[in-house]
């Protein structure tokens, strides 16, 4: 994940990524699905300053009873594009533990969002 490929096939590892990917890492608090959700948003951002901007959102903060989402889960739906923030919007018309795969995917085909 911190691995940037260079035109002749070497890996060059950045100290500063290795470094913020390193807090990043301690932030998702060894949640597999947190890490892969950060390290796939990640994987897009090949600036310092955007890997810094995830490192330092305020949504890591947030106090556990203002929301029940992981917060890095919560970083990678704020990065999505709002094509697909819409198809997770129809997610909160059903119940928890609703088996919806059906129905939500006619339901996005109507809205053109696939």
């Amino acid at each position: 994940m911190f691995l940037k490929i260079i035109k002749d096939g070497d890996l060059d590892l950045n100290d500063e990524l290795r470094e913020i990917g390193r807090r990043i890492v301690e932030k998702c608090k060894g949640l597999p699905l947190a890490l892969k959700t950060i390290g796939c948003l990640l994987r897009t951002k090949s600036s310092i300053s955007d890997w810094k901007s995830i490192l330092e959102s305020d949504i890591w903060e947030l106090p556990k009873e203002a929301t029940e989402i992981i917060p890095s889960l919560f970083l990678s739906y704020c990065y999505l594009p709002s094509h697909l923030k819409k198809c997770f919007s129809y997610c909160a018309l059903f119940p928890k533990n609703y088996e919806f795969v059906k129905k939500l995917i006619l339901l996005w085909m109507t809205q053109n969002c696939l």
